[in-house]
């Protein structure tokens, strides 16, 4: 009898930790937040991560590892909305999978997303560091609220989210607030500014974070301001003084927590209740903060029908944006209807000049444009533009010019529709 218990629990506890492996082989979540929206995706309806590190052993596959009729039931299940997907095949260092095998595993997990009803599936592939099974368990330990919103709060110089989803602490880690610092870190920047410092803290307290933390930045800079990132953002605690028996290795110790100096959103962030930060960069390159101050320059492109456009004569007299954009970068294209709109609302009195940075074919130009009902101004071949006269070092890149043809500002990326109808009236209005 007793044997046969003893059969019974190791059965039970084989079958467990065959299906608790299974499932950490694969995550799926909704699209469901602004804050899955605007660090996810922004044009999926569902999210869905495997690791395929699990799958794939002396290059050959084992789908016998992914537990397929659960990963099936997981995306037909989680949203009424099926009819976008984002796939992430998930790579952990340093498994190297060559390309023909990496295709195959896509192909067919693809095959397992249409048959939970997905038509429209992107794929992306992520190579990571991070272990699978502490980045799921996290996520699978979170204790979702049953209608967990993360709103976006923002003002000029921040986009703040609380985290409170699954999902989000999966892609975030242990993030318990996220602060997107509008403007890049370049070479005019010192010091936080007491803008930026009073921003945060307002956008931060609207957001009420209930679990404090971490704090997490998400960041981007110029060539001039990549250094400045560390120094401004420095995550580092104080350094630890361990036991010694040795009175010159004390002194060592204790010189060196003597020197140490929190950085100051670290000092933000505990002044606002949280322990720790973190923070993701994105190094843009370029240097478009040397232009803000000088006068726009000069430069003459074909538009799509062929005709010259002249910056100088077309923006004379009236305030405008001027952005470096091109086909493979999606910031752009998720940017160029909102420019369509604004043109078609104020291009009487603002102007809007898009940049073809990419010296993207022509054709090609005229198609996406068309299809995509641009009518926005459009100038080609601007590379050597991009690259030479505006040191733009990453896409999109849009340039605020007054009515004197100086230029006042500069951004990088896309946020929202919004915040340039909200700088074009600002501009009108001066």
């Amino acid at each position: 009898m007793n044997r046969i218990l003893i059969g019974i629990a190791l059965l039970t506890i084989f079958v467990s930790e065959t299906r608790a492996d299974e499932s950490q082989n694969y995550f799926v979540a909704p699209i469901s937040t602004e804050l899955h929206r605007a660090t996810v995706s922004f044009s999926v309806d569902t999210y869905a991560i495997v690791n395929c590190n699990a799958l794939i052993a002396d290059d050959a596959l084992h789908l016998s590892k992914l537990d397929t009729h659960g990963f099936v039931s997981a995306l037909s299940n989680v949203t009424a909305d099926r009819d976008s997907l984002l796939l992430v095949c998930r790579y952990q260092f340093p498994a190297n999978v060559e390309t023909e095998l990496r295709n195959r595993l896509n192909q067919r997990l693809k095959e397992l997303c249409a048959s939970a009803g997905y038509e429209n599936v992107r794929i992306s592939e992520t190579r990571t560091s991070a272990d699978w099974l502490d980045t799921f368990q996290r996520a699978e330990a979170f204790n979702q609220p049953a209608e967990a919103r993360e709103p976006l709060f923002e003002n000029e110089y921040v986009r703040v989210f609380p985290v409170r989803t699954q999902l989000s602490k999966l892609v975030h880690g242990e993030a318990d607030c996220i602060v997107e610092v509008v403007h890049p870190i370049d070479g005019r920047m010192e010091e936080i500014s007491p803008g930026l410092e009073a921003s945060i803290r307002q956008a931060v307290q609207q957001a009420q974070v209930i679990e404090k933390h971490t704090l997490k930045f998400k960041l981007s800079s110029t060539t001039a301001g990549r250094a400045r990132v560390e120094s401004l953002f420095d995550a580092r605690s104080p350094p630890e003084i361990p036991e010694t028996s040795s009175a010159a290795l004390q002194k060592v110790f204790e010189a060196r927590a003597a020197q140490y100096k929190p950085s100051p959103a670290l000092t933000l962030a505990r002044d606002l209740g949280f322990q720790n930060i973190t923070y993701s960069h994105s190094p843009g390159g370029g240097a478009p903060e040397t232009l803000v101050g000088a006068e726009a320059p000069n430069f003459n492109l074909d538009r799509l029908n062929g005709d010259p456009l002249d910056l100088h004569d077309f923006i004379k007299g009236r305030p405008a944006l001027i952005t470096f954009w091109g086909l493979a970068c999606a910031p752009c294209r998720q940017e160029a209807p909102h420019l369509t709109e604004l043109h078609e609302k104020y291009g009487g009195k603002f102007s809007i000049v898009a940049v073809n940075g990419y010296d993207d074919d022509r054709q090609d130009v005229t198609n996406y444009a068309t299809n995509e009902k641009l009518s926005h101004p459009i100038v080609l071949q601007g590379k050597i533009v991009s690259d030479d006269l505006y040191h733009v070092g990453a896409y999109p890149t849009t340039f605020w010019v007054d009515r004197n043809g100086t230029i006042t500002d500069y951004e990088i990326g896309f946020t929202s529709s919004k915040r340039l109808e909200d700088r074009i009236a600002n501009m009108l209005a001066r």
